[in-house]
């Protein structure tokens, strides 16, 4: 595995690395800090096997979890993965519009998977008759507690890698505000190509700025490591289906929603936001994971793995747009 992330590392690109100088006189943005005294390790081998430790990987009781939930996924060369709830039903009409006009007809032998978080039963019924879609349920009653706040995401990455294990190829997932453009085949070979695709614009934040000091002592790590380096959208990622993904990636992400000591280290659903220019003045909870775990396997080179054109809310690939609905699209379909 270790031979497979020099490899990564390694490989051409057309992505340019981005270096950033700025000084930290405001620590919500990406800056250089002067002061920090541990980094990253140079060592892709040190900083992988961090990833692999014993407290970031499934047991068996948890992958029976996981097992239970993709059981309801058929199995396919592409799964188009999104979820959403009742409060999020005419976003995700729109989604599912803009999946059907410019997706559908480009992407040969895929299955879509809607992931019900909490639809009321008409409107389920209007979905599963409209989307071209398998609605499957989360089975919350086999998962800690916390899961149940839908805003900290914790389902987002157990359903990316149960969606993992029926996979030949790869996993597009998407929130309900992903509006795809016209170059959705270009994407998937950048993702078959290079093991993923990632949203990690220059315009985010920095990463323990919007992290919960906790995680980083979970994972044995100083903040200021990670100052230098925006945080990945979770929103919207493309993962394709090989050992090393699975396995450095998609199972500490997994592994850490499901310890609260990892994923919301003595913090409430309330610890979101403050305007003080200090450092973890919110927590992103699922994106915080999914950025730090990434930056820690590539480091510098994590640029490689962005989507490009992507930077901000309106990209090549994609816009998101969270205001974006439909309230008769399934009407107009069924």
């Amino acid at each position: 595995m270790t031979d497979r992330l020099t490899e990564m590392l390694n490989a051409s690109t057309d992505m340019q690395s981005y270096i950033v100088t700025k000084k930290c006189n405001d620590l919500w943005w990406a800056c250089r800090s002067e002061s920090c005294s541990r980094h990253l390790s140079q060592n892709p081998k040190e900083r992988l096997w961090d990833i692999l430790s014993p407290k970031l990987t499934l047991t068996d009781q948890d992958r029976e979890k996981i097992v239970s939930l993709s059981s309801q996924i058929p199995a396919s060369n592409i799964i188009f993965a999104s979820a959403t709830s009742a409060n999020h039903y005419y976003e995700s009409q729109a989604m599912i519009h803009r999946l059907h006009t410019v997706v559908f007809p480009y992407v040969p032998d895929k299955t879509f998977v809607l992931l019900d978080l909490g639809l009321t039963k008409e409107q389920r019924n209007k979905t599963e008759k409209a989307c071209q879609c398998h609605v499957i349920s989360f089975p919350f009653e086999l998962f800690p507690t916390h899961f149940r706040d839908l805003h900290s995401c914790a389902w987002k990455p157990v359903f990316i890698m149960a969606c993992m294990m029926k996979t030949k190829k790869l996993v597009v997932y998407q929130d309900a505000s992903i509006y795809w453009k016209d170059h959705i085949v270009e994407l998937l070979d950048r993702g078959d190509k290079l093991g993923l695709q990632l949203w990690g614009g220059r315009s985010m934040h920095n990463i323990p700025g919007a992290t919960m000091k906790g995680m980083f002592d979970f994972f044995g790590d100083q903040p200021c490591a990670y100052i230098n380096y925006t945080q990945l959208q979770a929103g919207v990622s493309v993962f394709k289906q090989t050992p090393f993904v699975v396995r450095a990636i998609l199972e500490p992400w997994t592994k850490c929603v499901m310890e609260l000591d990892c994923f919301c280290p003595n913090c409430t659903r309330g610890y979101r936001e403050s305007r003080n220019n200090t450092l973890h003045r919110c927590h992103r909870f699922d994106q915080s994971a999914l950025s730090l775990i990434v930056t820690k396997l590539f480091a510098s080179e994590r640029y490689r793995f962005h989507m490009p054109k992507t930077d901000g809310g309106n990209g090549y690939f994609l816009m998101v747009n969270r205001s974006q609905k439909e309230t008769n699209y399934f009407d107009q379909v069924h």
